[in-house]
């Protein structure tokens, strides 16, 4: 009889065949699949006993999957992270890399976006457009070929966790003489999820149709001295 991991074998001469010859038995399993890896066993027995053979059997194949979930370590504006788990069977043989596209929804075309060894587990989706949703998926690889894909179940906007701050009030004179004025204004009513660093002032000349930066706060105060005017200007 045969036994494959302590279950006796069944036979459906469709799949799985046993052949009988007066000196030796053999089994031919037909498109075999990964479940038929295991320990295979072959027990004799007649009136003078029982003598048994082992064999372990390996079945190589593609891997399965990533495991999941496939989600976002972080999202910004023109990148997004995305971090997954090793499949759960690697297919019989070493994972060699792992296989990442993207696609932009407004397409709904997958891009080649990399490859990275077997040993990582996140990869850098790099220069997205502002304000896109896209959807990733990985592969694994081993030298059979690569599994099916896991994909994110819903797209990503890339997006800043942070928006821009509002404009600040118009900023008025607080005093001035012939080679520089005094500035005040009154902070933004948002600073877009983020505190306020600094502020930048620009200038003009009053027919000039161009902006130039002249000053920058050293810190978020709403206030700033501008020097090096040009008198009568």
């Amino acid at each position: 009889s045969w036994i494959k991991s302590n279950e006796p074998l069944k036979f459906d001469n469709q799949r799985i065949c046993l052949e009988q010859l007066e000196r030796n038995s053999s089994i031919t399993i037909k498109k075999s699949v990964r479940n038929d890896t295991g320990k295979y066993k072959l027990v004799l027995t007649n009136s003078s006993g029982t003598i048994e053979s082992e064999a372990q059997v390996v079945v190589l194949d593609r891997p399965l999957a990533p495991g999941g979930p496939f989600e976002a370590e972080e999202v910004r504006a023109h990148r997004i992270k995305m971090k997954w788990k090793r499949p759960l069977d690697d297919g019989g043989c070493e994972i060699t890399g792992y296989a990442l596209e993207r696609m932009d929804e407004e397409t709904g075309r997958w891009i080649p976006s990399g490859e990275v060894g077997p040993d990582e587990t996140s990869f850098d989706f790099k220069g997205l457009t502002p304000n896109k949703k896209y959807k990733f998926r990985v592969k694994a690889i081993n030298k059979e070929g690569e599994s099916e894909p896991l994909e994110t179940t819903d797209a990503i906007l890339a997006k800043n966790p942070y928006d821009p701050p509002s404009p600040p009030s118009q900023p008025v004179i607080d005093d001035y003489d012939n080679k520089s004025v005094s500035l005040k204004w009154k902070r933004p009513p948002s600073d877009g999820g983020r505190p306020i660093t600094h502020y930048v002032v620009e200038i003009k000349d009053k027919f000039s149709p161009t902006w130039s930066e002249v000053a920058k706060t050293e810190d978020p105060t709403p206030e700033c001295k501008v020097e090096g005017l040009k008198e009568k200007m």
